[in-house]
């Protein structure tokens, strides 16, 4: 995994520009979604004042950059495992049912055969000329 660099003031300034433009983006949403009848001055003037910190003195940005990134890490970590989960038993374990149901033989051919004096497969004739590498497949 990559750590950041919380300390370079560099990463503070992005983060607090960062942080700006997402609070204006969740205002203008909010705006939207309430029919532009009441306009969300909270987020706003809390983006307003990541933006002047993260331009003019992005080093008190610190801490709140430190506890931001310890949040994405955790949730990094908990997400990882809560895609590869849905991905095992919502998309493998269904295909390998299938599989198992659908075909006799098995289709990566890992069976041991000891009568064969070799695995080796030959792979198939390319055409000759450019009209065979239009169409790969």
């Amino acid at each position: 995994m990559v750590k950041l660099d919380t300390g370079s003031r560099v990463e503070q300034r992005k983060f607090g520009l960062l942080m700006a433009g997402a609070f204006c983006l969740l205002g203008l949403l909010r705006w939207a979604i309430h029919h532009f009848d009441v306009f969300p001055v909270k987020f706003f003037v809390v983006a307003v004042v990541f933006g002047v910190l993260g331009l003019a003195a992005p080093r008190v940005l610190q801490p709140v950059f430190v506890v931001w990134m310890k949040f994405a890490e955790v949730l990094n970590w908990v997400m990882t495992r809560v895609f590869l989960t849905v991905t095992w038993y919502l998309i493998l374990t269904p295909t390998s049912l299938v599989m198992r149901l659908g075909r006799k033989e098995d289709a990566m051919k890992r069976a041991w055969l000891p009568a064969e004096a070799t695995y080796w497969e030959e792979a198939e004739e390319m055409g000759e000329g450019v009209e065979s590498f239009k169409n790969q497949f």
